[in-house]
């Protein structure tokens, strides 16, 4: 099966950026438990109140599976109300050398 790799992006609303990290940095520890996950790490922009997620999963399943878990449905009922923009998932596909434009 081929990896899914995916770069999430989560913008806060003004004053609740304390409130938006404290929420995604709850899900590293469950995550990084889940069958399937290779990497799952959280990173804060410069520029305040965005954060990225930078994740590389065993295969579309397990990608799907974590998106079942309760604490992923627990993010899910909970960002709304942090969030400026709407929650940004993007599933990447690499663009090896030499290749051309699609």
């Amino acid at each position: 099966m081929a990896k899914v790799q995916v770069i999430a992006r989560a913008v806060a609303r003004e004053g609740k950026e304390d409130d938006l990290r404290t929420l995604l940095q709850s899900m590293l520890a469950p995550t990084h438990l889940e069958p399937g996950c290779e990497l799952y790490e959280l990173y804060e922009s410069d520029a305040e109140g965005r954060f990225y997620f930078y994740e590389i999963w065993e295969s579309q399943t397990a990608l799907d599976e974590h998106a079942a878990t309760p604490h992923y449905r627990h993010l899910q009922q909970t960002l709304g109300e942090l969030l400026e923009e709407p929650f940004e998932i993007n599933l990447l596909a690499e663009i090896p050398i030499g290749t051309t434009a699609r």
